[in-house]
């Protein structure tokens, strides 16, 4: 039997400290392959709705094709192949469901947010079970603040069932709430892990990192 790929995103646009933390969207559609939610948590003077970068503009009707992300080198680590993926993305403008996101620019790879990263996906392998929310009741922000990473923002991607990075990134990008996330410029640093248990309902277990330090 196919295994079906899900997705999930949860976006914290925060300026308090660092330890703060946010809900996740009860809200989940099923269209066939895969599943999205989305979440936003708003707090000072930071905007609202699904994107968290303050420089998107509206659609005009006349959205070019987005451009495609070249093939990760499959030799390269998994960090190298996803930093890769993610600033190729980045470095175009692109629409995301429709909002035409500029171009950002590159990320940086954090230890710490991959370490959170590994956390939860090793966490949703072992336990079988697919959420921002942890098995032990955490959000991404307390996952990120227990690696001792003192953030401004902080936001999350999760997949599940996708074989390989370039399959999950074109699940993500093609997600609007996962695109903004991956073309916010709110964020400057990333950490992305993924889990394999093939005794789980998915088999593999995707998340990403973004965070901005203070």
């Amino acid at each position: 039997m196919r295994k079906l790929s899900l997705l999930l995103i949860s976006m914290f646009v925060v300026t308090g400290c660092g330890s703060g933390g946010g809900s996740e969207s009860g809200t989940v559609t099923d269209n066939g392959s895969s599943n999205t939610s989305s979440n936003v948590v708003n707090s000072g003077d930071t905007n609202t709705g699904g994107s968290s970068s303050g420089s998107s503009s509206s659609n005009d009707g006349n959205t070019p094709s987005n451009p495609t992300i070249p093939t990760p080198d499959p030799n390269s680590s998994l960090a190298d192949q996803m930093l890769a993926a993610v600033n190729a993305a980045r470095a175009q403008a692109r629409s995301c469901g429709g909002e035409m996101m500029p171009a950002v620019g590159p990320l940086t790879w954090d230890y710490s947010l991959e370490q959170a990263a590994f956390v939860h996906s090793s966490n949703m392998a072992n336990y079988n079970f697919f959420s921002h929310t942890g098995q032990d009741g955490t959000q991404p922000a307390d996952r990120v603040s227990a690696q001792g990473y003192n953030w401004r923002s902080v936001g999350e991607n999760i997949a599940a069932g996708q074989k390989d990075v370039s399959a999950v990134m074109t699940s993500w990008l093609n997600s609007p709430g996962h695109c903004k996330n991956i073309m916010s410029a709110n964020y400057t640093q990333m950490g992305a892990a993924s889990v394999t248990n093939s005794g789980s309902q998915y088999g593999i277990y995707w998340t990403q990192n973004f965070a901005r330090p203070r």
